[in-house]
């Protein structure tokens, strides 16, 4: 393949959900029997009901991938860019005075060209920005199975930790040993206070659906009342407003083990582009965590994808390997003697060590 010749590589295989895997995207939330409206729920195909099939948002990945090349060009740049280029080559935003240069007035009658900015910074062509299509699709990772549970709510709950550990209290300061006590005998007081008027609140909640536009206002003022009253209680404590022991609105996880269709496309790319792609899934082997709620635990993945292209001057689609990454663990397996992966990782490893070299400037936005 010549240097400069272009086309569509295909990554297809398996996500497995090392650990349980976990977002916090507010918009996907809702309110059902299994929980409130601040319910860190996954995303859904279809209606937004618990019955809809869950699905792991790709753009997890592609968030990655792109820091990924951005830490790459901050090498080559000595160790660090300016905070135009971590905007534009991790979410494609101009800001400051590079946003004048790339408004929609400034672009006007920029015609894109082969041997244009896509050559020049290849990393910024692979995540696009306004006016300039990125070339990398990561699709979203949809569970095989589709006749069994593949998600649960993680219940939190906060605890009292002189009381979960009563050790911990031989190395309290003797001076503050009462104030524990207090606080401690009035965290529950305070919770039974809490838990009452918002039992309150929610029944009056309920009641508002069918009330007249009259009823409604009373019922308004009476939440009004009852959340003042609450505030109140809240700022009477001692110690922290919030009450240290108490559940916590819990979280939607897919099911460690379970095993979901995924991918990902490079459009209209270079072998350098395949290998700026390569290089990105290496780095993430280092720390192959997406989502929400590291601190439970959650958010280990492995990948397991076969690589195929087929441009003009192949007769047939043809495979270039698997890919794989897990914990620590990075491999490229060739098809048969194909070393077209291997060379695509040589060659962006030597581009991102000389990106002049190779005619490259990873901080250039428009030509």
């Amino acid at each position: 393949m010549h240097p400069t010749q272009r086309r569509a590589y295909y990554f297809r295989g398996t996500t497995k959900a090392i650990s349980a895997l976990a977002v916090n995207r507010p918009d996907d939330n809702f309110a059902s029997p299994t929980g409130s409206k601040d319910l860190q729920r996954l995303p859904r195909l279809g209606p937004k009901l618990d019955k809809s099939p869950v699905f792991f948002p790709g753009t997890q990945l592609r968030h990655r991938i792109r820091e990924a090349l951005l830490l790459g060009a901050c090498q080559s740049a000595g160790g660090r860019l300016p905070l135009k280029d971590h905007f534009m080559l991790l979410q494609g935003v101009p800001i400051g005075e590079l946003a004048k240069e790339l408004s929609p007035t400034a672009m006007e009658g920029v015609i894109e060209r082969e041997q244009g900015l896509r050559t020049i910074n290849p990393l910024i062509s692979l995540g696009g920005f306004w006016k300039h299509a990125g070339t990398l699709g990561v699709d979203d990772w949809l569970p095989e199975t589709t006749d069994q549970p593949v998600h649960y709510i993680h219940s939190r709950m906060r605890a009292m930790p002189h009381k979960r550990n009563p050790a911990l209290v031989d190395y309290v300061a003797e001076p503050d040993i009462s104030k524990l006590k207090r606080i401690m005998t009035e965290d529950g007081d305070i919770a039974r206070q809490v838990r009452a008027i918002d039992d309150e609140v929610k029944a009056i909640k309920k009641a508002y659906a069918e009330a007249s536009t009259a009823e409604r206002k009373k019922l308004g003022e009476q939440i009004n009342q009852l959340e003042a009253r609450r505030a109140e209680v809240k700022a009477s404590k001692e110690g922290a407003t919030e009450t240290l022991e108490r559940p916590l609105e819990g979280y939607e996880a897919i099911i460690p083990g379970t095993v979901m269709h995924s991918g990902l496309d490079i459009a209209r790319a270079s072998e350098l582009d395949l290998g700026f792609i390569l290089y990105a899934l290496r780095h993430i082997s280092q720390h192959p965590y997406v989502g929400a709620h590291y601190a439970d635990g959650k958010g280990e993945f492995a990948l397991d994808w076969q690589v195929r292209t087929w441009g003009e001057e192949l007769k047939a689609p043809i495979t270039l390997g698997r890919v794989k990454v897990a914990l620590l663990e990075f491999e490229i397996i060739p098809e048969g003697d194909n070393e077209t992966l291997n060379n695509a990782l040589k060659q962006a490893n030597a581009a991102f060590a000389n990106p002049a070299e190779y005619g490259l400037d990873f901080s250039v936005y428009k030509v």
